[in-house]
């Protein structure tokens, strides 16, 4: 079987399409990547891609540029074998520079790297996926703002949201700035900071992951940290 990857990256030229085939050749002994030639159509940027987790030819992507966009990307397989697609929707990401985003059964919340924010975005998926735009509004609990700084001058000065992180009725979000994983739930306006995880100065935290239940103490979780000391 061969495998359709696709890979976003900091660039003009939209997402690379490599096919993989993990069986060894008889010429190399090993696996085969090939390069397609011809792109996927993604803007500026497209730093952060994922496939819906319904919609297996729907692709999500941020644009992490200063006036942060994020697409919604339809995939189309050619009779020439090649995969093909096209922007179906954009809309602003509510912020500078979005670098992650967490898609959920009817919204994508976008993490905004250098706008120290998220926003919540709802969708629908017929008869074609379409974006809310909340152009330049941003209300309380739709967009939130973060603030917070730590000891590194280059990468610290400001709150810097580095992932959107879903675990049961919370967003967690790691604040590279901040050093800090924001807490947040959602209310009757929205979502809302109910608190936060605070690690050492410089820490820089980039991503979690909550792993399972403890076996002696079910209400218990474990959170795992990357850092970017």
């Amino acid at each position: 079987m061969t495998y359709t990857l696709l890979v976003g990256g900091y660039t003009s030229n939209g997402v690379r399409v490599v096919q993989f085939d993990p069986k060894t050749t008889t010429t190399t002994g090993s696996p085969k990547l090939s390069l397609q030639e011809s792109t996927i159509p993604a803007g500026s940027d497209p730093s952060w891609i994922i496939q819906h987790p319904k919609d297996r030819n729907l692709i999500l992507a941020v644009n992490e540029v200063e006036d942060g966009k994020l697409l919604a990307i339809k995939l189309a397989n050619e009779e020439s074998g090649e995969t093909t697609g096209t922007v179906i929707s954009t809309v602003a990401s509510g912020g500078a520079h979005p670098a992650h985003l967490l898609v959920t059964e009817d919204a994508i919340i976008s993490g905004n790297y250098s706008g120290g924010s998220i926003l919540h975005v709802p969708y629908k998926l017929e008869p074609e996926c379409s974006l809310t735009d909340h152009k330049d509004e941003k209300p309380s609990g739709i967009h939130v703002q973060f603030s917070g700084t730590g000891p590194n001058p280059d990468r610290q000065e400001a709150s810097h949201p580095h992932e959107v992180y879903r675990h049961g009725e919370e967003l967690l979000i790691p604040d590279l700035g901040a050093d800090k994983t924001w807490r947040l739930i959602k209310g009757e306006n929205g979502w809302e900071v109910k608190g936060a995880v605070e690690y050492p100065a410089g820490a820089g935290p980039r991503h979690v992951l909550v792993h399972g239940k403890h076996a002696r103490f079910p209400r218990i979780a474990h959170m795992y940290l990357l850092d970017h000391y």
